[in-house]
């Protein structure tokens, strides 16, 4: 009698745990279903995750010999990168706008779920992207780039950081500005850089000092600018974001609600972060053609120096092969290197 009533317990327990699963598997079906139609006639060609650990790999600036053929296969003309700019040597970093990625390792070439962005991160630098927006934790002691929760995907931070460390190997004259969301300890942070051979190149600057030039960024080969929001200050060159940048709100639902309100960070922080990305709840292609559109984007970079004061550094977009972005940017930029020429 006894056996029988656990038995009966049992299914009764099994039927909405059973109901539940199919719930679950039904929905993810859908929202695969709904990821890959977002993406239909983009061609997508990228290194794959790479997906080795401090116990795995010890080389620092080494990638697997794979990931290495697919990175190589990627290589793109300059196109629109801020390097063939006229004046682009004698320029200071803080006068140049860079393109940001936001979210930049969530990626749908990658198998992340809910990407923000289409490629990973190398074929990013490869198309002309500058700046990386990436959310940093912990797990299992060790530092993973994720967003939102580790089953949509994830990636070592170590990882991702000997990614940049090739691309600037071969890229000798490119700077990158890394923007961590930071919930790992500065010393993880810190191990993961220099495990990755990023730290030579981590760049240091002094509060209330002028930008260098680029050219003595890159004869001193310290081309990485990073900034995190939490822990910054604990380890020479990991600046805290807010005591350099400002930025605009980076909740905005749609493109009517774009604004120059400032967010967070000091009103006389010399830096200004321009998030311009919808969110719906989650981003999309859909918004992003939206939000990246010329006749959105355009007169927003036009009017920022006028409304903020503020000369707009980094310029954060998800999907920014959307609209003309890159192009765009790279007019904007060549603009104001012809009129900083005439100044000279």
């Amino acid at each position: 009698m006894r056996y029988l009533t656990n038995l009966l317990r049992l299914q009764a327990i099994r039927r909405p745990f059973l109901r539940w699963a199919l719930g679950l598997i039904l929905v993810l079906t859908f929202a695969g279903v709904v990821m890959n139609s977002q993406f239909d006639g983009f061609l997508v060609l990228d290194a794959g995750k790479n997906v080795n650990t401090r116990a795995e790999k010890r080389g620092g600036n080494q990638l697997p010999a794979k990931m290495v053929e697919n990175v190589v296969s990627l290589s793109v003309p300059d196109g629109f990168s801020p390097e063939t700019l006229p004046g682009y040597l004698q320029a200071n970093y803080s006068d140049i706008s860079w393109l940001v990625t936001h979210n930049a390792m969530s990626n749908r070439a990658e198998g992340w779920w809910f990407p923000n962005q289409s490629y990973g991160i190398t074929r990013q630098l490869n198309d002309g992207v500058r700046g990386l927006m990436l959310d940093v934790h912990m797990i299992d002691d060790q530092p993973f780039l994720w967003h939102g929760s580790s089953m949509l995907g994830k990636m070592p931070l170590e990882s991702g950081l000997a990614e940049i460390n090739l691309f600037l190997q071969r890229r000798s004259d490119a700077v990158i500005t890394l923007i961590l969301e930071c919930y790992a300890p500065a010393t993880e942070v810190q191990e993961a850089f220099k495990l990755s051979g990023l730290w030579d190149r981590v760049h240091q600057q002094e509060s209330g000092s002028p930008w260098p030039r680029i050219s003595d960024m890159i004869a001193r080969d310290k081309r990485l600018v990073l900034f995190t929001d939490s822990g910054g200050g604990e380890w020479p060159g990991y600046h805290d974001v807010w005591q350099f940048c400002q930025e605009t709100h980076y909740s905005v639902k749609q493109v009517a609600d774009f604004s120059f309100q400032r967010n967070r960070g000091d009103e006389s922080s010399s830096l200004l972060i321009l998030n311009h990305f919808l969110t719906r709840p989650i981003a999309g292609l859909a918004l992003a053609e939206k939000a990246n559109a010329t006749s959105v984007l355009k007169p927003r970079l036009e009017e920022c120096e006028k409304v903020m004061k503020r000369f707009p550094n980094f310029v954060a977009v998800d999907f920014y092969e959307c609209g003309d972005t890159p192009n765009l940017l790279f007019k904007f930029n060549r603009q104001q290197d012809e009129t900083q020429q005439d100044e000279r």
